[in-house]
């Protein structure tokens, strides 16, 4: 009986439900039928802006001039106009007000998105406009030669007209550089806007950091610590894709700080050395580029005449084991000249024992788990008489070697043993520098008071394309900027 009792009362509370359910639908229906409002909508079009180009290209100093007209649908003239210029290095935008945009553009070299907003005051409506600010400054294009004249090291730029200007950093920084020259070192991150920012000079007992857009100086090598040595001697400098530079400093291995964003202050500080009891050659090759999460760095023991590996911030010395009997990589008993690393399948070291040149090629297997080194061939130089105490090398992306003698540089292939002049005639004059660059179609090379743009690509023989003369002092690095 209870039971027959409930399910009439919920029977009845859900007829209840339906008839408000109902009752609420006709008087829905009443309401809209009684609605006689206008629900017609017009779409306006966007403002009609005039005088907005999608790209602007400036010199870093000059000024920015903007002044769009802005033509609003409604035929008023009562709206505002906001500008955003986005700046990714420090990870900001520079923000402005008015109708026109006019500012002395001070950012550095390099490519800038950037936005109007236009508001219409009468309805609040926001209308946007993307354009692009592509900025240079006088020295985004040339040549920084780094020489040495009278003794100390100097900067010189070659403007692209073939202007050139001689110790350019004295008279922008109004000091002068010290010691003999050694490297000029480019600084580009490419995994943080991939553009080159500045260049470390280094020199035989320090160096400086120098900004790229304008040369001015940043910090000296030795501010480039978090706790710097008594004594700075900058033997080796390379630089790494995260924008940072690896040295060999004093014997030992110094790595860039990366714990920092990029743009932060301390960004490539050197800590304390790689510990261990070692003296590096002052030349290394890495994989950094292929492996930039496990990199290997492998170098030569200048004492104990062998190789050595460094991996994860570790010095493990010739821990490793050697896979054939050409040569013995632990006990060399020679002093090295000149390694490069092409792949991990084609590393070459030219070496000197006793007075002969020797030239070695081997392959690594060097990882987390696996350390291999497999001699392929030790063998007397084929340009062994030509090779001297002053000689320069350098080598180029496809495996092919340059090396100077006296006024000659000699192209060398070692899968054939290929040994020949290039065409270029320097006057008789000692070659300082070689330079690879353009992925191996340009060789750089330098003689006292001039340098040399070369010709190597696909069947070329070296013949000059390009001379410059009047470089004060004699010519050791340089950085070409396209």
């Amino acid at each position: 009986m209870a039971t027959a009792l409930y399910k009439h009362k919920t029977l009845m509370q859900m007829k209840r439900y339906l008839l408000y359910i109902l009752g609420g639908l006709v008087l829905l229906t009443i309401a809209c039928s009684r609605d006689k409002g206008n629900y017609d909508y017009v779409e306006l079009p966007d403002p009609v802006v005039e005088g907005l180009d999608t790209s602007y290209s400036v010199i870093t100093g000059d000024s920015l001039i903007i002044t769009p007209l802005v033509k609003l649908a409604s035929g008023k003239s009562d709206y505002d106009c906001y500008w955003k210029i986005n700046v990714p290095e420090k990870a900001t935008s520079l923000d402005y007000e008015g109708r026109s945009l006019h500012i002395v553009f001070g950012l550095s070299s390099g490519r800038y998105t950037a936005r109007l907003a236009v508001v219409d005051n009468s309805n609040g409506m926001k209308y946007f406009y993307e354009f692009i600010i592509n900025c240079q400054t006088e020295f985004t294009k040339g040549a920084v030669v780094l020489t040495s004249s009278g003794g100390r090291a100097e900067l010189a730029f070659i403007k692209p007209d073939g202007t050139i200007q001689s110790d350019i950093y004295q008279a922008i920084n109004q000091e002068a550089l010290q010691g003999e020259p050694m490297q000029l070192v480019p600084v580009q991150n490419q995994f943080y806007l991939n553009r080159l920012t500045s260049y470390w000079v280094t020199y035989s007992n320090g160096g400086v950091l120098v900004n790229a857009d304008n040369l001015q100086r940043m910090r000296s090598l030795k501010d480039n610590f978090f706790e710097p040595p008594a004594a700075v001697k900058a033997e080796y400098m390379m630089n790494m894709p995260q924008g940072i530079t690896q040295a060999v400093i004093n014997g030992k291995l110094y790595i860039g700080a990366t714990e920092t964003a990029p743009f932060w202050p301390y960004y490539g500080f050197y800590g304390v050395p790689v510990a261990g009891n070692y003296k590096l050659h002052p030349q290394m090759v890495h994989n950094a580029y292929e492996n930039p999460n496990s990199t290997y760095y492998l170098g030569f023991e200048a004492n104990l005449k062998q190789f050595v590996r460094i991996m994860k911030l570790s010095y493990y010395g010739s821990d490793f084991s050697v896979m054939d009997t050409a040569f013995n990589p632990k006990d060399l008993k020679m002093d090295l000249l000149y390694m490069d690393r092409f792949s991990d399948n084609d590393l070459y070291a030219f070496c000197d024992s006793a007075g002969k040149k020797m030239e070695l090629k081997f392959r690594v297997q060097l990882n987390d788990s696996t350390q291999r080194f497999y001699p392929s061939y030790k063998r007397v130089f084929p340009g062994a008489s030509l090779v001297s105490a002053g000689t320069v090398w350098r080598s180029s992306p496809i495996g092919i070697f340059f090396f100077s003698a006296n006024d000659k540089v000699y192209r060398y292939n070692p899968l054939n043993q290929e040994l020949r002049a290039l065409d270029a005639n320097f006057g008789g004059k000692k070659v300082t520098m070689l330079k690879v660059l353009r992925n191996g179609n340009l060789l750089v090379a330098g003689v006292e008071g001039s340098i040399y743009y070369l010709d190597i690509s696909t069947g070329k023989t070296g013949q000059v394309i390009q001379q410059y003369n009047g470089i004060a002092g004699v010519p050791k690095d340089v950085i070409l900027r396209d």
